[in-house]
Formats: structure tokens, C-alpha cells, sequence
């Protein structure tokens, strides 16, 4: 039997091919959710998918899944999978997020409302990866962008611009391992490692652990990386990623994240 199944589509992310050559090729079997038929058998089961793809097949098939098999839980990867539902959710237990109004099914009245609140706004898509798809508007240039899109793709949300916060990715292997990283762009915005993203090693300030640690027992997920901004001394949750990647991770830190990963307590446990 197959130590460990990864979903994915594709097989060639820096993530997979790390768990590949750590655990070696005889013990890992990649399953296309899209593409193949049936599901192989293995020992735990990884679901390295997200929703940009415009289906939820892939959590339908693992889903079907013995839940102790899978990393991470479905509660978690349903729950975080777009930003409309996890920023939900973070008001729920009143996590510090920024005010934010999904533009589907939103009037221009309340839209043009929420400039007059914050004349500066950020534009994301509601399920993204990568930093794809995220701007910055202003309310006149705002509405040139969104009667392109009203009525074919309204699938965003929007958010006040902060400026000049340190913006902070923490990532954590629940109950073992964490790491923080300070990242900055080129652009200002979305500071992701594939967007000419630079970063460095640091400390997630004392002050929010405490905060930081609430939400990542609460999640539900076993691995995962959090977007924060540090903002004159208040904590802002950008998003939590359940399918976090690890690239710039290993190469600012020169850490074996995967290895980490795979001798995790979840991951050996046999359930």
C-alpha cells in the first residue's frame, strides 16, 4: 500500500515534488481528481488542490475518505477554502479581520458606501492563489474595472488598503513546529514568492501568540500558513491557508520543511 496519496493536479508544484524525493517514489501515488477514475489506496491521503480550479470534485472524492486518513481534516479544507467563508468564520470567533463586503449580489449603492468609508480599497478574488487577481481602486477607477466584469465574473471581494504594515506569513505544524516570515513586494500588494515576493526569518511578536494559537486550535487544520499584517501595533488575519506552499519557506530558512511535515505526529500516527 501507497504510504501517502497526494490529490493533485498538478504534479509538478514545488510541494509535491518535495514530498516525492522525501519519501520516495515507491511510496507516494498522485491522484488527478479530474482526470482519474480511481482513487488508489494509501495510508493518509493529502489534498493539495484548491478551488481556483471552479470545481469542488476534489473534495467529493476525498470526501469519501476514512476522515483519519486525511490531512488535512475536511472541515478545515471546506472551511478555508474561499475568503468569503473563512473571513465568516474569523467573525464568528471575533478574530481581528479587516472589514470586507463581497461584491456578488452587492448594489453599487452599498459598493459606493463602502468607498466613502475607505477611498482606497483592495480588490481580491474570493477563491485566488498565488496574489492572482488582487488590485488596488479607488472609486473612480473602481468602476471601470467592475463593469467589465458585472454579470460574467463577480466572484471578488473588497477590503480597505493598509499601507506601510509589515506583513507577516506564520506556519505552523500543529502542536510541533511554527515559523514566521516578513515578507514585502515589489508592488505593495500580495507579497507572494511567485510575484517577485522577498522575504526574511523572524518573530511573530508575543503579544499576538496568544491570538495566533486560538486560531489555529479552532481551524481544524493540521498544517497550514497564515497571512497577517501588523498594522501600528494591531493584528490583522488576512487568510489561513490550508494548502500552503513551502518554497520560500525552505529557501529563506534552509530548513527541511517536508521532512517536518512527514515525521509529524499526524503523519506517523496510524489513527
Amino acid at each position: 500500500m501507497n504510504k501517502l496519496v497526494i490529490i493533485t493536479k498538478n504534479e509538478q508544484t514545488y510541494f509535491v515534488q518535495r514530498l516525492i524525493k522525501e519519501l520516495g517514489q515507491d511510496k507516494v501515488a498522485l491522484f488527478n481528481p479530474w482526470a482519474d477514475l480511481i482513487l488508489p489506496e494509501g495510508e493518509r491521503y493529502l489534498v493539495r488542490t484548491t478551488g481556483i480550479y471552479g470545481s469542488d470534485l476534489d473534495l467529493l472524492m476525498a470526501g469519501s475518505l476514512p476522515p483519519a486518513k486525511l490531512i488535512n481534516p475536511m472541515i478545515a479544507l471546506k472551511r478555508f477554502r474561499s475568503k468569503s467563508s473563512q473571513y465568516t468564520w474569523f467573525e464568528e470567533f471575533d478574530f481581528p479581520v479587516l472589514n470586507w463586503l463581497p461584491l456578488q449580489g452587492t448594489d453599487a449603492l452599498t459598493i459606493e458606501k463602502f468607498f466613502r468609508l475607505y477611498p482606497k480599497v483592495v480588490v481580491k478574488p474570493l477563491i485566488g492563489q498565488g496574489g492572482w487577481g488582487i488590485e488596488a481602486h479607488t472609486w473612480s477607477t473602481f468602476k471601470t474595472w467592475w463593469k467589465k466584469r458585472k454579470g460574467t465574473d463577480e466572484s471578488y471581494l473588497i477590503q480597505p488598503l493598509i499601507t506601510g504594515a509589515r506583513e507577516l506569513r506564520y506556519f505552523f505544524i500543529k502542536g510541533e513546529f511554527s515559523l514566521t516570515l516578513e515578507r514585502k513586494s515589489q508592488s505593495g500588494l500580495a507579497a507572494n514568492f511567485k510575484q517577485q515576493g522577498q522575504a526574511s526569518e523572524t518573530q511573530l511578536p508575543s503579544e499576538f501568540q496568544d491570538v495566533i494559537d486560538q486560531v489555529v486550535d479552532r481551524s481544524g487544520a493540521l498544517y497550514g500558513a497564515m497571512d497577517l499584517l501588523i498594522d501600528d501595533g494591531r493584528l490583522i488575519i488576512l487568510e489561513l491557508n490550508t494548502v500552503p506552499g513551502v518554497e520560500q519557506l525552505e529557501q529563506v530558512t534552509g530548513l527541511n520543511i517536508l521532512h517536518k511535515f512527514l515525521t509529524a505526529n499526524f503523519f506517523c500516527h496510524k489513527g
